[in-house]
């Protein structure tokens, strides 16, 4: 779908501006760059010589012109390249970079030896990929820095940008005329625009943890306007001009209509071999790597690791996976690649050891079944069977801990493996709406809580700086210790499509119905995926909060407002069926709770 409506700008960040590390408009520059070149004194060096050029110009169908650097090696016959797409700066340019570790300690798990320095944010390190035979191509998106128009926020017109860059760079003398696309979050994302428009150069894609859907996944999960790391994210793009205001255009578009559709790339149009990789400890990408995988035509392999996507993805195993990949499709090695299994999913065991590249089926696998555990107010239980006799509980919003806790326990191994769905009856005292926050906790068989750590931060004891993160709202700390799934709805905005399956449930955000006080209301509450086994005598938590309790993406990012109101109160029996519903994927020596 496409949107031609209004799209309300603002400008960007200046170039002056010392955080954008800009060194000025060096078109056709090309130098080599000596094997033993190091960016930093403390980074990588180059295994091999390396082209470097900067500012090369890519044409636009409306004339317009992108910029890239291209790092190539020194090679006699044309190579393939692989491109990385971001509004973010090339390589030496931007705010965003590992090396910033005020905002990431210990370079969140990525050694500042493990990459060159020549890299772009969350892109393909030149020093690996020009060693193994490929270009990497650095496209400053429309707008950012010297690229002429203003900058996209995602969407069928950074699509048309994509096809027509790759097939720019593919006209080039030194490119084999295969290019891949590559990267994290943003370079992910874009990835299924471009590809969707299917330019006839790009042999294969890379999505590594991109989200799907900008409103339903970022901007306004659950329908709760969330701004303040997509405004972030806005401040730290720079260039003379303008850019798209998703914030101001919440404004205007509140609900889920045209405008947010066309942020939604049609992956059912993507045919090329495809190399998606997701985790389920992120805060933004799960849901939507995962459905764009499921509905992907072509040849598709997937991973999930117990890691967060920076050390995931320049890691060494990740790297080398990668460029099997890459050798096949680009290089036309006939290296065995379409033997990998098509799925390999972590399954996370906090407390325990996780179990890594376990190969399935798919995901969820197809012996998954869904099972209900129903809130009993009375108890605070999770329990097999819905209470006969009606029970209320609630929290009060103005209290230091606005939620409740409902609590099972399981009495043989069990893995859940997919999206829960929770569906709650609820009503409000104080106001006609509601923010509902849940979270699904593992507790040991003493009721103690067990976190995931994702990301090696570099602190002694890392684990015992849980609590003291969690008080004092540091989100670096917090952001690497995973507790489990999460889900969110503002009440007067509820309703699933009907059109999705039970494995993949959607809120539809396309309407708005406020609360009535005289009654209870019933509201469906999809939780992100999450593959996570409890031991017998081990405990699930739902925990039901009036407050978000999901750490911010990144350090020094304000909380989101609360609702107004006085109390929420949870409504269970009788008539009022309060469960959470959970996909229990049988544990191969089958033991079921």
């Amino acid at each position: 779908m496409t949107y031609d409506g209004p799209v309300r700008k603002r400008a960007l960040t200046p170039l002056s501006h010392s955080e954008s590390r800009y060194h000025g408009f060096h078109p056709g520059a090309s130098e080599v760059l000596p094997a033993g070149y190091r960016h930093h004194k403390d980074s990588l060096p180059l295994p091999v010589d390396v082209i470097r050029e900067t500012d090369v110009a890519l044409t636009m169908r409306d004339g317009v012109k992108l910029y890239a650097d291209v790092f190539r090696p020194v090679a006699s016959t044309p190579v393939p390249a692989i491109v990385n797409w971001a509004p973010y700066g090339k390589g030496q340019t931007g705010f965003w970079d590992l090396r910033n570790n005020k905002m990431f300690p210990n370079h969140f798990g990525v050694p500042r030896r493990a990459v060159s320095g020549l890299q772009s944010w969350e892109g393909n390190d030149p020093a690996y990929w020009c060693r193994h035979g490929y270009a990497v191509v650095q496209v400053d998106s429309r707008g950012a820095f010297n690229s002429e128009g203003d900058v996209i926020f995602f969407g069928s017109a950074e699509g048309r940008d994509g096809h027509d860059a790759i097939e720019a760079v593919a006209d080039m003398d030194w490119c084999s005329g295969k290019l891949g696309i590559a990267g994290n979050s943003w370079l992910a994302a874009a990835q299924w625009h471009i590809a969707a428009q299917r330019p006839p150069h790009l042999v294969a894609i890379a999505p590594w943890e991109g989200f799907r859907d900008l409103y339903r996944e970022l901007i306004a999960r659950g329908g709760i306007p969330s701004l303040a790391f997509v405004s972030l994210i806005g401040e730290k793009m720079y260039g003379p001009k303008l850019r798209e205001d998703p914030i101001a255009m919440l404004e205007e578009h509140p609900l889920f209509d045209d405008y947010w559709a066309d942020k939604v790339a049609d992956v059912s149009r993507i045919t090329v071999p495809a190399y998606v990789v997701a985790s389920y400890t992120n805060p933004l990408h799960p849901p939507g790597t995962l459905h764009n995988w499921a509905a992907l035509e072509g040849p598709k392999w997937l991973r999930v690791h117990n890691s967060q996507e920076w050390p995931d993805f320049y890691s060494h195993a990740a790297t080398d996976d990668l460029r099997r990949f890459f050798d096949r499709y680009l290089l036309d090695h006939d290296n065995g690649w379409e033997t990998t299994p098509s799925v390999r999913l972590a399954v996370l065991d906090p407390g325990h050891q996780d179990e890594i590249n376990r190969i399935e089926d798919q995901f969820p696998p197809a012996r998954t079944t869904f099972k209900d555990l129903f809130l009993n107010a009375d108890s605070t239980a999770l329990e097999h069977v819905a209470p006969s006799e009606y029970g209320v509980v609630g929290y009060d919003l103005q209290s230091n801990a606005p939620h409740v806790n409902f609590v099972h326990t399981f009495h043989n191994d069990v893995e859940v493996i997919g999206r829960p769905l929770a569906t709650i009856w609820l009503s409000v005292d104080g106001h006609d709406d509601a923010d509902i926050y849940l979270q699904i906790q593992k507790l040991d068989s003493k009721g103690r809580q067990q976190w995931h750590q994702a990301v090696d931060l570099g602190l002694p004891l890392a684990r015992k700086w849980m609590p003291v993160a969690r008080r004092l709202g540091v989100s670096a700390v917090q952001s690497a210790f995973y507790p489990g799934p999460t889900g969110m709805l503002r009440a007067s905005r509820r309703g699933l499509d009907p059109s999705r399956p039970q494995s993949d449930p959607e809120l539809l955000l396309t309407a708005e119905s406020k609360i009535s006080t005289t009654k209870p209301i019933c509201v469906e509450i999809p939780l992100w995926p999450v593959a996570m086994r409890w031991h017998a005598g081990e405990q699930l938590r739902l925990q039901i909060s009036g407050r978000n309790p999901i750490p911010s993406p990144l350090p020094g990012l304000a909380p989101d407002p609360m609702q107004p109101g006085r109390r929420h109160e949870i409504h269970t029996g009788s008539q009022y069926e309060s469960r959470i519903t959970l996909p229990i994927a049988p544990i191969r020596t089958p033991r079921a709770d």
